[in-house]
């Protein structure tokens, strides 16, 4: 009534290769590799166009900021270079009105001094 159960000794089986399994797996691989490569291009070249397009959209921001700082400073220039605002300084900094016979023009660097007939001064060549 009692059986023994008899130990199966597998060690001289051997597993052949599937080729029909092979390929399968080397066709899919030859056809998914090309597909994939294609997506992962084409979501490379997306989040490029995305990534180039903020960055156009800062500079283009930057370059209105830069134009509007330079109109400012353009403003501030043609005001304070105004002859009004020069006279101002002038006249603030103790410079006085001269007469206009005391003026000296010189014209190129070899001529003489033209006015009053005195020497020019320090500096100034006669």
């Amino acid at each position: 009534m009692y059986t023994q159960k008899k130990a199966i000794d597998n060690t001289h089986i051997v597993r052949e290769r599937d080729r029909q399994r092979n390929r399968e797996l080397t066709a899919v691989l030859f056809l998914g590799a090309p597909i994939g490569l294609f997506l992962l291009l084409f979501t490379w070249q997306n989040l490029e166009v995305i990534r180039l397009g903020r960055e156009a959209t800062r500079l283009q921001k930057d370059l209105k900021q830069v134009e509007a700082e330079h109109k400012a400073l353009q403003a501030e220039l043609d005001r304070l270079t105004s002859f009004d605002a020069v006279e101002k300084k002038a006249g603030t900094l103790g410079f006085a009105t001269t007469d206009s016979k005391s003026i000296v023009i010189v014209e190129g660097a070899g001529s003489r001094a033209q006015g009053t007939g005195e020497p020019a001064g320090p500096g100034v060549p006669q």
